[in-house]
């Protein structure tokens, strides 16, 4: 088994809370994710997950708090933040190329840096040669794909993940675990992954995050100190899914 190493933080999240007029959503939150780290969060549903990723990402203010980056409030005017969503969230007007340049080109990415960090993550997610077609052109597997890639290729100071495999089958969803780790490791990016699937975090985190029901507080977080690749079969690997299944199962 491999060491727990700690991490610098680069997220740092204070006191977050969101409400919806008199509904409590969200109830002072606070934790931190290091640098580099993979990051899991589960709990109930209607628990507000998305609502949690939708505030880290600033898409929608929060009652009070702050997410900070390096320190400084985040800001997707400063900062990369990249957002993969449930559902393929590819320009159908754009092919697979474009669609992964696209969040570069906003960046206004220098042409040949663009150009390298397009063709390098292209190959790592294995869509070199469908890089001239379009979505309609290609499985809702191969769009979460670019959409994946997209995320990636920013180099993104955050990026947050919602359920990106929720709706595909069990064998399709391992492989793309597996790509997407190989991702991470490759890029080293700080990812915080929401899923409703016990077993996806474990395989993928270095650590989870367990969320209450609402009001929605963090009610235990369970560090992940498995060896990659992981095993299903594992006693250890068993042992946290055990664990975190009955955190959530029992209030």
């Amino acid at each position: 088994m491999q060491a727990c190493i700690q991490k610098e933080p680069k997220v740092t999240v204070n006191n977050l809370t969101k409400r919806f007029g008199n509904l409590l959503v969200l109830d002072n939150i606070n934790f931190h994710v290091g640098n580099g780290e993979f990051l899991c969060i589960v709990g109930p549903t209607g628990c507000g997950k998305t609502t949690f990723l939708n505030l880290l990402s600033k898409l929608i203010p929060p009652t009070k708090g702050n997410i900070c980056i390096d320190n400084v409030e985040a800001d997707p005017k400063k900062h990369n933040i990249s957002f993969v969503f449930q559902e393929p969230s590819c320009l159908p007007f754009r092919t697979v190329k474009e669609n992964i340049a696209y969040g570069m080109q906003v960046k206004k990415f220098p042409k040949q840096l663009m150009e390298e960090r397009l063709q390098k993550t292209m190959e790592l997610v294995g869509l070199t040669d469908c890089a001239d077609l379009y979505p309609s052109q290609i499985s809702s597997s191969m769009e979460q794909r670019v959409a994946i890639a997209r995320a990636f290729a920013v180099n993104p100071d955050l990026l947050l993940m919602d359920e990106p495999y929720g709706q595909l089958d069990v064998k399709l969803r391992y492989y793309l675990e597996d790509e997407l780790i190989r991702i991470w490791e490759e890029f080293k990016t700080t990812v915080i992954f929401v899923t409703h699937n016990i077993e996806e975090a474990v395989y993928l985190a270095e650590r989870i995050l367990v969320l209450s029901n609402k009001p929605t507080t963090i009610k235990a977080e369970v560090k992940v100190d498995l060896p990659r690749p992981r095993k299903f079969t594992d006693p250890k690997f068993i042992e946290i899914r055990k664990h975190v299944t009955e955190l959530i199962k029992w209030w």
